[in-house]
């Protein structure tokens, strides 16, 4: 079953086009990494998927209703983290959550928030805008959390994030949506975060269609090799992009034979995704 579904997406800023005929599903239960160099479209699809931006062409629907005419039920499925940011910050830690208890009712679960926040070794009183970047996302985390969603639409939560707090992010994210319910898409630019907790990737390419795939296939079928300087990469097919070093060039693409006179390369995800998009 499709949770998301977007069909047909064209969106342009002034004359510059972000992207054209885009088209994607998100699968119930599947936690799915939507990812891209910048100025790609990440927020952008966002946006439109939120109803904050309507496309110039194409629909974006999330159970079914178009994604600008989400009913308040519906909304009140969805747990949204945009951009890493968090409003009312001069409101307490307590203060905050019995603000959004007030909205959600009886979907809220407070114990699902305070879980988060004794982590924190701050009290419940303190001001929200004293708090560091790390402890923030915890808060913000929590109040995702709290929400019961069936639907998280993250975009870029690991801004402002040193690597401990990244970690501790993502690892509660993973627990939240370890039993399958829940449906997760998540922008980020450190993608070597997520290897161990996303299904599937969307991958935006300026010119190019969308990269769509699990993760177990792409890392399959994607492979780097290096190559003497004197071999002529125009040559070889599938070349996604390349790469000039000193005393080699390496090529990255869905080979389905071996590179002759190749040394294969041996890539984690982040190497895969940067030899997909490019390094610059």
């Amino acid at each position: 079953m499709n949770i998301i579904e977007c069909r047909d997406l064209t969106h342009f800023y002034g004359d510059k086009k972000i992207y054209e005929n885009l088209n994607f599903d998100v699968q119930k239960g599947k936690v799915v990494g939507l990812l891209g160099k910048n100025g790609t479209g990440k927020s952008t699809t966002i946006n439109i998927l939120m109803g904050f931006l309507r496309p110039h062409e194409g629909t974006c629907k999330i159970y079914g209703q178009n994604a600008n005419e989400l009913t308040p039920e519906m909304k009140a499925k969805i747990g949204l983290l945009y951009e890493g940011h968090i409003c009312y910050d001069y409101l307490s830690i307590a203060q905050i959550e019995r603000l959004h208890a007030a909205h959600y009712g009886k979907r809220w679960k407070k114990d699902l928030y305070y879980e988060l926040i004794s982590k924190m070794d701050v009290s419940e009183d303190q001001k929200i805008h004293t708090l560091s970047c790390g402890q923030r996302s915890q808060v913000v985390l929590g109040l995702i959390f709290a929400q019961d969603p069936e639907v998280l639409i993250l975009d870029d939560y690991a801004i402002g994030l040193d690597s401990g707090y990244r970690r501790l992010f993502v690892e509660y994210l993973a627990e939240f949506v370890k039993d399958g319910k829940r449906t997760v898409l998540m922008t980020t630019h450190i993608v070597s975060d997520l290897h161990h907790l996303i299904d599937d990737i969307i991958v935006l390419r300026k010119g190019k269609e969308p990269y769509c795939a699990s993760l177990d296939e792409f890392r399959r079928n994607f492979k780097g090799y290096a190559l003497d300087k004197s071999v002529d990469i125009g040559k070889i097919p599938d070349v996604e992009t390349s790469l000039s070093l000193k005393h080699e060039n390496q090529i990255f693409g869905f080979f389905k034979d071996d590179i002759e006179g190749g040394r294969r390369l041996e890539l984690d995800f982040e190497d895969a995704f940067l030899g997909l998009v490019g390094r610059y």
